[in-house]
């Protein structure tokens, strides 16, 4: 999954302790599980979601929390990551409106990964962002949405040629 792939880049250029980032990669792989108890009628809506419906999808980071805790022992660390991963810099994601450094760090690696990878996706009410779109993108939210050190870091390594957006369409 190339959020994985994103974020253990991220991680490592970042220079965080190997332990951590393996912690990172299992959350990566886990970030979305909550989704399973989302109808598909709203993951697969192509119209604009309603307020409910957008209350619904908020709650799968907690539920996916929620799934793992029974496998805490296994997985300690992991779970907040997956808790927080649409967490805002800024305090104003979900579900708890942490801020800056009261997220996780693989949280705040995971949010731009995953949104990146988002953004290059096709979706059932969009069509895919291009790279460079998704890449303006991360730069205009760096310091509201994203941690800026966080994209800085991401940006960089796809400026050096890593072949990251190159592997995805392989």
């Amino acid at each position: 999954e190339m959020v994985a792939e994103y974020a253990v880049a991220i991680a490592e250029a970042m220079k965080l302790p190997p332990e951590r980032v393996e912690l990172i990669r299992q959350a990566s792989h886990l970030h979305d599980i909550g989704k399973i108890g989302v109808h598909d009628f709203i993951l697969l809506k192509p119209d604009k979601l309603t307020d409910e419906e957008w209350e619904e999808i908020k709650l799968h980071s907690l539920k996916g929390a929620e799934i793992l805790a029974p496998l805490v022992v296994f997985l300690d660390g992991v779970i907040d990551m997956v808790k927080q991963h649409h967490e805002r810099y800024d305090g104003k994601g979900y579900p708890g409106h942490y801020r800056d450094g009261e997220i996780d760090i693989g949280a705040r690696i995971m949010a731009v990964a995953d949104a990146f990878d988002a953004m290059l996706s096709e979706r059932p009410y969009r069509k895919a962002y291009s790279p460079e779109r998704a890449i303006k993108e991360l730069r205009e939210n760096s310091g509201t949405q994203f941690d800026p050190k966080v994209v800085e870091t991401f940006l960089e390594m796809l400026n050096k040629g890593t072949g990251l957006i190159q592997n995805r369409y392989q």
